[in-house]
């Protein structure tokens, strides 16, 4: 209950950030497991991930939402197009070129003054490693400094509103990185 209740905290102050009529992009949506819940509260949701069996389950799941199989390093959306974007848990499987362009990216297809989450492990890249998914096969996990993230996005043009460093809900030797940031009023 407690990291549920932490994590919908986590949603909730992305929420804070957009109108009810808010169109969110869930960039690396996976099953869709946030998506229900952004569509619970009153938003329009579109989701992406690079894993056509991952978009499967998500239609399977919400059957009334826009998924696409797509890569969040090269978006195939026009510029402007959202108002907020939800990356969770996503970035740890990009090296940080991935990082910086998925970035830039999402830059583009937000809305000036736009919100975008992040949520990533943090740490030293040197523990980058390959490990084992909990859907099957594996899975290549990098970690990245607060340093490296809070660079990376105002190279890319974004303004931290708030960056939360936590250890891992599963007590697994690593921490997690929140980040909420805004589109800043310049391009890349």
């Amino acid at each position: 209950p407690e990291m549920k209740r932490r994590a919908i905290e986590r949603y909730d102050k992305f929420l804070k950030h957009v109108e009810k009529s808010a169109h969110i992009l869930d960039a690396g949506c996976g099953t869709g497991r946030f998506i229900s819940y952004f569509i619970r509260k009153g938003y329009k949701v579109t989701g992406i991930d690079g894993s056509k069996a991952m978009i499967d389950i998500a239609v399977r799941e919400n059957p009334n939402v826009d998924l696409y199989v797509m890569d969040m390093r090269t978006l195939s959306f026009p510029d402007d197009q959202f108002d907020g974007i939800w990356n969770s848990g996503c970035i740890l499987h990009l090296e940080e070129e991935g990082v910086k362009a998925t970035f830039k990216e999402s830059k583009r297809v937000l809305k000036r003054g736009g919100i975008f989450f992040i949520s990533t492990r943090t740490g030293d890249e040197k523990l980058s490693t390959v490990e084992d998914s909990k859907e099957g096969g594996q899975i290549i996990v990098n970690y990245h400094t607060t340093e490296k993230l809070t660079e990376l996005l105002k190279e890319t043009g974004f303004e931290i509103i708030e960056m939360d460093v936590e250890k891992d809900d599963w007590g697994r030797p690593f921490e997690y990185c929140y980040v909420y940031a805004k589109s800043a009023n310049f391009s890349v």
